[in-house]
């Protein structure tokens, strides 16, 4: 039942940020002139589906879907227009209840996301996921090796990193 509770409701227009997220840096590729997520970016702007640039990215080799909507979301890092309501068919956001933990995290975890990700994570350093979501993961898991987790604990995580990833998103767009 809680399970939608709070849902975010995207605009029915394209979302145009009023400026670059401050710790955005543009690293074109010497060959193509372009950044590693700006060709998946172009073609879901124009409307190509996610699957179709998915299968048949840039650089030729097939892509994860979420490693396309994870370049959607660098472009409107970098200050790009982007439908929001048609990403959220394919991106998972937090609903209030887990923004709501999101923002406990960031607060039990002294992490930023939206400052320097060199130094905005736990104690001054890099920011990490792991020690983001380490109060919902538990200190248990977060001192398991990669290979030692189980099936649900892996699955839990990358839940959590999916909504840590549009999380840190919205925040850094305003």
């Amino acid at each position: 039942s809680g399970q939608n509770y709070g849902k975010m409701i995207m605009p029915d227009e394209v979302f145009r940020p009023l400026k670059p997220w401050d710790y955005f840096v543009y690293k074109p590729n010497k060959k193509t002139g372009l950044a590693s997520w700006e060709s998946s970016y172009n073609r879901f702007a124009k409307g190509e589906h996610p699957q179709t640039i998915a299968m048949s990215p840039a650089n030729g080799k097939p892509i994860q879907i979420a490693t396309v909507m994870g370049h959607i979301l660098d472009g409107l890092v970098s200050g790009r227009p982007v439908d929001l309501k048609r990403i959220s068919e394919f991106v998972d956001f937090p609903n209030q209840n887990e923004w709501e933990e999101m923002i406990k995290m960031e607060s039990q975890t002294g992490c930023d996301v939206t400052g320097d990700p060199s130094k905005s994570g736990k104690d001054g350093g890099p920011l990490r996921m792991l020690d983001f979501l380490t109060p919902v993961m538990g200190d248990e898991f977060a001192a398991k090796d990669f290979k030692e987790r189980t099936e649900e604990e892996k699955v839990l995580y990358s839940k959590w990193c999916q909504l840590l990833k549009s999380y840190m998103t919205m925040r850094r767009i305003g």
